[in-house]
Parts: C-alpha cells; structure tokens; sequence
C-alpha cells in the first residue's frame, strides 16, 4: 500500500515530474543523477505535493529553494501497482471460493436426491 495518498491531479504532476527525471537523468536506463525542480510556492500542485511528503523542499546555494522527489514519491506508483494486482487476486479467489462452493452445493443436492429416490 502506498504510504501517501494523492489524488489523480498530484498522481499526475508526480508521474510528470518522474518522467521528466528519467527522460533528462538517466544513462541507458539507469539514474545518474537526481532532478532538482525550482520551488514554486504559487504552483498549488507542487505545495500539495509538498504537505504529501511526495516532494522536499531544499536550499541550494546557487539556485536558492529546490524541490525534490522524496523516496515515498519514487515508490507511490509502483506500490499502487502492486495494491492493485493483490485486490484482483483477492477477487479471483474469491470467484473460485464461490464457484466451488456452487459445485460441491450442487453435488450435495444430486447426492441426496439420489440416495432419496434409491433407499427409500
């Protein structure tokens, strides 16, 4: 399960600061460096962001206020993946719970008629 909860606007920005990082910081598929975005305290989303924990906010000397993506970010969309595939499987056992259920009552009743109509 996800540690923070967003909604589908900060999912979004979130997926679109991801994809922004990996586009511009990776080599051959692999992060070199991580993506400092300038602090915009007028961009509601990215505050949001901020109180979520998706982001930190940082001083640097050079550009001053930055904004980072923390490692709860990193891990919301597969985590959200990984709920998701659990509650289907969940679903699917319990689909097969009540398919057999459905099969042994059925068996039972077949059962029954039958050593009524035979023994008695």
């Amino acid at each position: 399960m996800p540690t923070i909860d967003l909604n589908l606007l900060q999912e979004r920005e979130l997926e679109r600061l991801i994809d922004y990082e990996r586009s511009t910081c990776t080599v051959n598929g692999d992060l070199v460096y991580r993506c400092a975005f300038p602090y915009r305290p007028d961009d509601d989303l990215q505050v949001e962001l901020l109180e979520r924990g998706a982001l930190s906010r940082k001083t640097d000397e050079r550009r001053g206020a930055v904004v980072c993506i923390t490692s709860d970010g990193y891990s919301y969309f597969p985590a959200k993946h990984q709920e998701e595939v659990e509650k289907q499987r969940a679903h699917k056992r319990e689909s097969r719970l009540i398919g057999l259920s459905a099969l042994f009552a059925a068996l039972c009743v077949i059962a029954g008629f039958l050593l009524g109509r035979f023994l008695a």
